[in-house]
């Protein structure tokens, strides 16, 4: 204390001292904080106020002022700042700082000084808003019950009692800014508080709470009128504040308080409304302009309920709470079981409206809203819901139609739904006449027999005509009729039909009967319960439909037929029989028998039941099994219900199942055993090896017929060698001349065929004769009388043999003067063949016969030898 208090006597003495020239004449300074319901919990807006008597018109337009803020106790300077104000000697210059701690943690001390062109003058003495720090008595935390904007920092200061500070240790408060003070470094709240707000603990026996949150945010301002007399207005809440209590959100509207959340102005005749939206972070105001007879909303009808009730209208009534509604004109709709009625209303303070078109016997649900007629603005309130029920009317007419099958006709009606009943049925009336209206029979059928009649000996009565109503309380329904021909399938064939999509689709012809369109009915071909007839009626001009799968079960067969409808019995055009879905059959095969004749099994059986057939049946799978050798050795599929198999001895299993498009149903089983039969096996060998020798006979005696053609084909003659080109075959030929003498000579023969056969064959060839010698013969002539060929043939050997002797000295003579032999004559040992080397003939070469001659007389060796030539064949 005394230090602080001789510094600032200090200054005070160096002020005084300065020249009259550099003294600032600042009087009236005042230091002071901004005040507030919580000031007591933070201050920190710190506001100066000055008079500076120099300051005169004639100064420059600004005065500038260095501006210096000081903690006191420590004389550290916390703000620095030079600012211009204008020269206004009437009024004080103002200045505010905003502190980063509360002004209550430690004393503030201002000064400044004032600079102009050429000068700058000496600072102001020292003027000081004192802090709590001198004169606390407990310990306190600032700030205290203080709202922020979500993302501040804020600085925390805690004063400490005296006795305290020796002792003080705080990781959370660390800076000290006096002897008893000590602040944070900057918290930031990234997040809201909640309700309880955030608490700030010093000691135990200090701390603060403050609340973090969001200022105000509501939009989209809107002002009607309910009563025709006030205004209430509504507004869209913004982002949520969360804060609460003293800290909430204060509307006003045109500066009037909303209470409850709800702003309502008696004054009808504003037109433009202001909201301010108010929180210790902010004001937010909005507004809204329109004439509050544009914008009526009137409020929910009272004391709704239903009056003359009938059949098909009923009548509803309710009433005002408002007086003014009375001769407003409004407009009023009405929903009736959950839908808007198709008819608006509309009147002067309407009560009571009319509802027409309604269904007998139903019970309905209503309510009613309404709004202006004249500047219509939006719907009112939904008034309470009312319910009521109509009375019942005679129903609607009855869909009748027939079912024939197997020689059966049935009269076959849909139920009525609800609506068509028009009440509760209780029954149905049937007529039954004839075409000629002959006769007639009444029927009464109750609710608990089905929906159908057989009708018994068609056509036996021709054409009927038949009449079914629905009846209830009300009475009966208009009658329906239907023509039954005496022969309604009309000889038409039943082809199958395949499913499409799950359904079947039907197209037809166009007819020439059709006066009223076409009927396609169907009905599961194999059901024991009759009545289960579904029809269709087609508008004239379309010639096709498709059934959905809704109406079909899989693996049923169903039976669709196409009808002309006609003005008197309906004519059948076709037929058709299919699955919509087909599936595997559901039982097995029945009666699965066997018959054996030897190793050949007939075996047969029943089809699958037709109802249970699932699908058309596509054919039958055997699976055979050899129980002794445990293995499947065959499967085969047919089309008929019975096969034959060729089977070798032994056990057997054979599996029998049918099959459609959807897969096999269960296997029949039957099991066989083949066994050996002695006797078929003894007569079996004994026609066979008898077979075998009659083909072995057969195969025999057709070939010796054929031995000739078999040899040809088997066996052909090997062709003997053949030489190619040109050939010469020479030969030694005697003949007798006269008696005593032999004529000798070689001739050499040439020809372009085979020697042998060209020779033989007295084919053309050239003879040469090389030349020619008389020998004498000595007793020659006397042992024959035909010329002599030495030949190589063996056949000829004894001849040659015999002359060998006599002629061979010519021979050789001959055979000495030949050149250029080509081939040597080959004779026997007893010839002398070793003599002759080079004279020798080819085995296959056949000699050349001397020609003949005969012993006459004979008138010189000249024309015997003339005569002898003249003797030889002209062919040689």
């Amino acid at each position: 204390m005394s230090v602080w208090f001789l510094c600032a006597l200090l200054l005070s003495l160096i002020d005084q001292t300065e020249e009259d020239g550099n003294q600032l004449p600042v009087k009236e300074v005042t230091v002071y904080p901004d005040k507030s319901d919580t000031f007591d919990k933070g201050e920190w807006v710190l506001n100066v106020t000055w008079r500076d008597e120099f300051a005169k018109n004639n100064q420059p337009e600004k005065l500038t002022y260095d501006i210096e803020v000081l903690h006191t106790e420590q004389m550290r300077t916390v703000h620095f700042e030079t600012i211009q104000v204008m020269p206004d000697s009437a009024v004080p210059h103002h200045w505010k700082w905003t502190s980063s701690v509360p002004l209550q943690c430690t004393s503030h001390s201002v000064r400044f000084r004032r600079r102009d062109l050429h000068q700058t003058s000496s600072w102001t003495p020292l003027n000081t808003y004192k802090g709590e720090d001198q004169t606390a008595k407990t310990t306190i935390v600032y700030p205290d019950n203080q709202v922020f904007l979500v993302g501040s920092n804020v600085t925390f200061c805690c004063i400490l009692k005296t006795d305290e500070v020796q002792s003080f240790s705080s990781s959370f408060f660390t800076i000290r800014i006096s002897n008893r003070t000590y602040i944070t470094n900057p918290v930031h709240f990234n997040t809201h508080s909640g309700s309880g707000g955030e608490n700030i603990q010093c000691l135990d026996d200090g701390g603060s709470t403050i609340f973090i949150g969001y200022p105000p945010d509501d939009q989209n301002l809107t002002c009607v009128t309910r009563d025709l007399s006030s205004v209430v207005c509504q507004w869209e809440r913004g982002r949520k504040t969360h804060l609460e209590g003293d800290n909430k959100t204060i509307y006003t509207l045109n500066g009037s308080v909303c209470k409850f959340d709800q702003c309502v102005l008696h004054e009808k005749n504003d037109t433009i409304w202001t909201l301010n939206a108010t929180n210790p972070l902010g004001v937010k105001t909005i507004t809204d302009t329109a004439d509050p007879k544009h914008r009526v909303w009137l409020t929910a009808p009272k004391n709704i309920q239903s009056r003359a009730v009938h059949a098909r209208n009923a009548t509803l009534q309710w009433s005002w709470n408002m007086e003014n509604y009375a001769s407003f004109p409004m407009t009023c709709q009405v929903e009736l079981n959950g839908f808007i009625y198709n008819v608006t209303f509309h009147g002067l303070g309407l009560s009571s409206v009319i509802l027409l078109d309604l269904q007998p016997s139903a019970h309905y649900t209503a309510k009613v809203q309404c709004g202006s007629n004249e500047h219509f603005y939006r719907w009112g309130d939904w008034s309470k819901m009312t319910d009521f029920s109509t009375k019942e009317d005679i129903p609607e007419d009855v869909d009748i139609w027939m079912q024939y099958w197997e020689q059966n006709t049935y009269i076959v009606w849909k139920p009525l739904t609800k609506q068509q009943s028009n009440g509760i049925i209780t029954g149905y009336k049937l007529t039954i006449s004839d075409s000629k209206n002959k006769w007639r029979n009444t029927i009464h059928r109750g609710l608990e027999t089905p929906l159908c009649h057989n009708l018994t000996s068609v056509n036996e009565k021709g054409d009927q005509i038949i009449t079914v109503s629905a009846s209830n309380s009300a009475g009966l329904s208009p009658p329906s009729s239907i023509t039954i021909p005496s022969f309604p399938d009309n000889g038409v064939i039943v082809s199958p039909i395949n499913s499409s999509n799950g359904g079947f689709t039907m197209f037809w012809e166009e007819s020439s009967h059709s006066s009223c369109g076409y009927v396609v009915d169907w009905f599961p071909t194999y059901s024991k319960k009759r009545c289960a007839d579904e029809w269709r009626k087609i508008p004239s001009g379309h010639l096709s439909t498709w059934i959905p799968p809704e109406f079909f079960q899989p693996g049923v067969r169903y039976t669709i037929s196409v009808y002309a409808c006609t003005a008197g019995a309906p004519q059948l055009l076709q037929r058709r029989e299919g699955y919509a879905i087909e599936q595997r059959p559901s039982e097995k095969i029945q009666n699965l028998r066997s018959e054996r004749e030897g190793r050949t099994l007939v075996l047969s059986w029943n089809t699958v039941p037709f109802g249970k057939q699932g699908g058309f049946i596509l054919g039958y799978r055997l699976v055979i099994f050899n129980s002794d050798t445990k293995r499947t050795i065959n499967t085969k599929t047919t089309r008929e219900p019975t096969v034959s198999l060729t089977l070798d001895p032994g056990s057997y299993t054979i599996n029998v199942s049918a099959y459609t498009s959807a897969g096999e149903g269960d296997n029949a089983t039957v099991s066989i055993l083949v066994e050996k039969n002695t006797h078929q096996m003894i007569v079996a060998t004994v026609v066979g090896s008898s077979v075998a020798a009659l083909v072995f006979i057969i195969i025999t005696i057709l070939c010796f017929r054929k031995r000739k053609w078999l040899k040809e084909i088997l066996y052909p003659d090997i062709p003997e060698p053949k030489l190619t080109g040109g050939w010469t075959k020479k030969g030694v030929y005697c003949s007798p001349l006269i008696e005593g003498y032999m004529k000798c000579e070689i001739q050499e023969a040439y020809s372009t065929e085979h020697p042998s056969t060209s020779l033989e064959s007295g084919d053309s060839h050239a003879l040469i004769s090389h030349t020619s010698r008389v020998c004498p013969a000595h007793n020659f002539y006397q042992s024959t009388s035909e010329s002599t060929v030495v030949s190589s043939s063996p056949d000829d050997a004894p001849s040659v043999t015999s002359y060998s002797s006599l002629l061979w000295p010519c021979i050789e003579n001959l055979s000495s003067v030949t050149e250029n032999l080509r081939y040597n004559m080959t004779l026997p040992e007893s010839v002398g063949v070793s003599q002759v080397p080079e004279l020798t003939l080819e085995m296959q070469d056949s000699y050349i016969p001397a020609p003949n001659f005969v012993h006459n007389n004979f008138d010189d060796k000249d024309s015997l030898v003339d005569k002898a030539q003249a003797s030889w064949p002209t062919n040689v």
